[in-house]
């Protein structure tokens, strides 16, 4: 048993180690601007029962300074990394985040606690104190809480919508922890790639889309070591296990009573025609749809699963460039009508 556990921490570190290498080539083989966080808040956690602060990164928008925000009010954009809720950086985003602050968008990256050292529902818990945490501050920075926008990516855009089914229980269940007074208004969720029934096996998953069977290279993310890491960083030491049809869980299977309560009218999601993940993304966008929500959910074809943060040809650098813009451009529309 011991031995067990010291060879997954070992995994689990090379894995953390390889993933900021990877970020660190894409940055050196494309630059994006030269974007660092413009600011950063230390910020406790107040809704995990896992102790402990973390950190959030403001990116400014061109020409932001505290007076003209304020007279401005820019709208706010989240962005949640992924990286399996064990390894990742909200860094790792920039290159997103550059095309979301070129519209005039405040953004805010969040670096919730990794599992197994916080596993589930921690991560989750961090999102949505982040969210908590930038409306109460949101007049003081010049920040319009009512033109909020939530983005992630993978794992991050599962907790895009786990991290509001965690708001709209905490206010049904009256949880003083959570003040009605300072929430504001999400205007829509954009997630990419997003793992939404976790109820499936992987080799279910696999088996449910024929393109990624037909590969004759595997993406390396798609690996049983690797699948196995996620699994059990995020469940660590759960006995038994949890039911995994629960909404923060499997956000696609939630009620749908709490889908139309809990979500904000626009969704929409950036499918990987080639990822493992695609059929139960689609059958998210179907149930979202049905409830009533203004579902936009495109498949962006001979892609895998995260292949915008592992982009190398050209071409895939291009096509990167061209979705990111449309999501922008989709994202700052939204904001200007707030319906």
């Amino acid at each position: 048993m011991a031995l067990d556990w010291l060879t997954f921490h070992i995994n689990l570190r090379i894995l953390r180690c390889l993933t900021r290498l990877l970020a660190w080539l894409d940055r050196k083989r494309s630059p994006a601007s030269l974007l660092t966080p413009s600011s950063r808040a230390f910020i406790p956690s107040t809704l995990s029962t896992s102790p402990g602060n973390f950190d959030i990164l403001f990116y400014h928008p061109p020409g932001h300074n505290q007076e003209s925000a304020k007279e401005g009010q820019h709208p706010i954009v989240f962005v949640f990394h992924g990286g399996g809720w064990c390894v990742g950086n909200a860094r790792h985003d920039e290159r997103f985040i550059a095309t979301l602050t070129a519209r005039g968008a405040f953004v805010v990256a969040v670096n919730y606690r990794l599992a197994p050292e916080h596993p589930y529902p921690t991560p989750v818990a961090d999102c949505l104190d982040a969210i908590l945490y930038v409306w109460r501050n949101s007049a003081a920075i010049g920040l319009d809480k009512h033109r909020t926008y939530i983005t992630g990516f993978s794992v991050g855009g599962q907790m895009a919508f786990a991290s509001l089914f965690m708001l709209w229980k905490a206010l049904q269940d009256t949880d003083p922890r959570v003040d009605p007074a300072v929430l504001g208004t999400v205007q829509g969720i954009t997630a990419f790639y997003p793992p939404m029934d976790l109820t499936k096996s992987r080799d279910e998953r696999a088996a449910s889309n024929p393109a990624f069977v037909a590969l004759k290279k595997k993406p390396a993310s798609s690996s049983k070591l690797i699948g196995d890491i996620f699994d059990r960083a995020y469940f660590w030491n759960m006995q038994p296990m949890l039911d995994k049809h629960q909404m923060y869980i499997s956000p696609g299977l939630a009620p749908v009573d709490v889908m139309k309560l809990a979500l904000p009218n626009r969704i929409t999601l950036k499918l990987a025609g080639l990822d493992p993940l695609l059929a139960e993304g689609e059958a998210a966008a179907a149930r979202l749809q049905s409830v009533g929500k203004r579902v936009d959910c495109e498949t962006i074809e001979n892609v895998t699963h995260y292949w915008d943060h592992l982009a190398k040809t050209e071409e895939e650098k291009r096509l990167r460039q061209k979705v990111y813009e449309k999501v922008a451009n989709e994202i700052e529309m939204s904001l200007e009508t707030k319906k």
